[in-house]
């Protein structure tokens, strides 16, 4: 049948006949929540010095959400280490684009391994993906800067003990924190 000869499909029939509609849903979860990310890293204020990353908890709650394949999941963290290029105060921001899907990866592979942590009826899930995430993502950070700026091991390790364990920390409470109320509002 040529292309002239094919019957027109009805809007009905090309919402039946679309396999990606649910994905579609869920690249938009992602989008959100990294944006979001994005701009409350760039509007918050540093706590003790301090600039909470936003986007690392926004990727890593749009993983637990949507529970990607690995494959997506180094996609978002790609998308996540670019937008988080945009604000980094590091002298080499380009570490994002290894560090973010590093962290995006390890978040997913913590999801599948823990699809149901869980104390009585609270799911510890979106707490404990986030904590392995952001530390993945934060100690490579760390370092991937000792490395490439022959930073001394104290300043390395006062790096990873004063910024990477606050913000895993502060991660983890604000991924947990939302989970429930975006997985009934994105009805997920």
């Amino acid at each position: 049948m040529s292309l002239e000869q094919q019957p027109a499909l009805l809007p009905e029939e090309i919402a039946v006949s679309r396999p990606n509609a649910g994905r579609s849903k869920q690249l938009a979860v992602v989008a959100m929540l990294i944006a979001i990310g994005a701009v409350l890293r760039m509007v918050s204020p540093s706590i003790f010095g301090i600039t909470p990353n936003f986007v690392i908890a926004m990727y890593c709650l749009s993983i637990i959400l949507i529970r990607p394949k690995l494959g997506e999941a180094l996609a978002i963290g790609l998308v996540g280490g670019a937008v988080s290029m945009i604000s980094s105060k590091s002298p080499i921001p380009y570490i994002n684009l290894i560090t973010e899907p590093a962290g995006a990866i390890a978040c997913a592979i913590a999801v599948a391994a823990m699809a149901r942590v869980k104390f009585g009826s609270f799911n510890f899930m979106p707490l404990a993906a986030t904590v392995i995430g952001t530390l993945v993502s934060g100690t490579l950070y760390v370092v991937i800067n000792k490395i490439a700026l022959g930073l001394p091991p104290a300043v390395a390790q006062g790096a990873f003990i004063s910024v990477v364990l606050p913000v895993t920390f502060f991660n983890a409470i604000i991924a947990q924190a939302i989970f429930v109320p975006a997985k009934k509002l994105l009805r997920l």
